[in-house]
């Protein structure tokens, strides 16, 4: 395949889980609770997580391949746990910038937010985790071919 897009469309049929060699990378990310992957988090205690195994490829309503995770935003005051999905498109993974859209757990569009790589904000932590999930996954598939 030309280049990483075409990996990232190739392994779309790979249901792909976060495995520990992630969990080595962002190690110093890692919640206090092991049930959740932490991603980013503010000094007022809001913390977005990612839940591990949750990571798959797959296409938007347009047709563009994408790589999801599912998460959550937890929130000490007012105290509340949002669900979420969120996903970054191969083509703004490949650019290193772009948006992360965020979804409800059903898939339903929410709202959508600006990253570049090492950007500082929530989104761009986010996003680039998605990405380096992906990219690791496409790696680890292309390693078991022939």
């Amino acid at each position: 395949m030309n280049g990483r897009m075409g990996m990232f469309i190739m392994s779309k049929r790979f249901l792909v889980v976060v495995v520990g060699g992630i969990f080595a990378v962002v190690s110093c990310f890692a919640s206090a609770e092991k049930n959740w992957i932490g991603l980013a988090s503010l000094g007022d205690g809001t913390k977005w997580e990612a839940k591990p195994g949750s990571f798959e490829f797959s296409k938007n309503k347009s047709g563009l391949p994408i790589a999801v995770l599912t998460g959550r935003v937890v929130n000490p005051k007012p105290s509340t746990i949002d669900l979420q999905k969120w996903y970054v498109t191969a083509g703004d993974c490949k650019n290193k910038m772009g948006k992360l859209i965020t979804l409800s757990v059903s898939g339903d569009y929410q709202y959508e937010n600006d990253f570049i790589y090492d950007g500082g904000n929530v989104a761009s932590s986010i996003a680039q985790f998605i990405c380096d999930v992906a990219a690791k996954s496409i790696k680890d598939a292309d390693g078991k071919s022939l």
